[in-house]
């Protein structure tokens, strides 16, 4: 029969070997964790619809700021290729406004006046706004609208817009 002391001797190190194991399965979980959140933001339709309309923060290195969608829908069109709808918004203070979104995406300042393509304003939901204006674009495939909107105090910095981006391909 084993003593008193071995056996408590084993159970000690049966009790390490244990918490051991739930350690190293913690520092497992939390790797996983944190390589996963990465994989899915990178995953999600927004990031696609971005990088498709080529305004993904990956395609513009090194500007130091970027803006989130507000609405991002990414189907297919009739032909069997990609088309993505994007919607940002621009307020009006001195560093989030429409001329810092332009800026940071290396987009032309100044437009035609437009109307938003039927297919936009169907998937984004929103109505036939005023005063669009399309910028000229040097990528084919896509078009970008940038929608004045009226300041929401005397004291705006800048110039508050909606941008709507409609993008084809691959």
């Amino acid at each position: 029969m084993a003593s008193a002391g071995s056996t408590g001797r084993r159970l000690l190190i049966a009790f390490e070997v244990l918490c051991g194991l739930v350690i190293v399965g913690c520092l497992w979980w939390g790797v996983d964790a944190f390589l996963g959140a990465r994989e899915s933001r990178d995953g999600t339709e927004a990031a696609r619809a971005e990088r498709l309309a080529g305004l993904s923060h990956q395609q513009h290195p090194g500007k130091g700021r970027y803006y989130a969608p507000a609405a991002a829908v990414l189907t297919v069109g009739p032909d069997g290729a990609p088309v993505t709808y994007l919607r940002y918004g621009a307020a009006d203070t001195a560093d989030n406004n429409v001329e810092d979104f332009l800026r940071t995406y290396d987009l032309p300042t100044a437009g035609t006046p437009a109307i938003l393509p039927e297919d936009l304003r169907i998937a984004l939901h929103v109505e036939q706004p005023a005063g669009a204006v399309l910028l000229p674009d040097v990528r084919a495939g896509r078009q970008v609208f940038v929608v004045p909107r009226p300041p929401t105090k005397a004291s705006a910095e800048g110039v508050a817009a909606d941008v709507y981006v409609r993008a084809t391909g691959d």
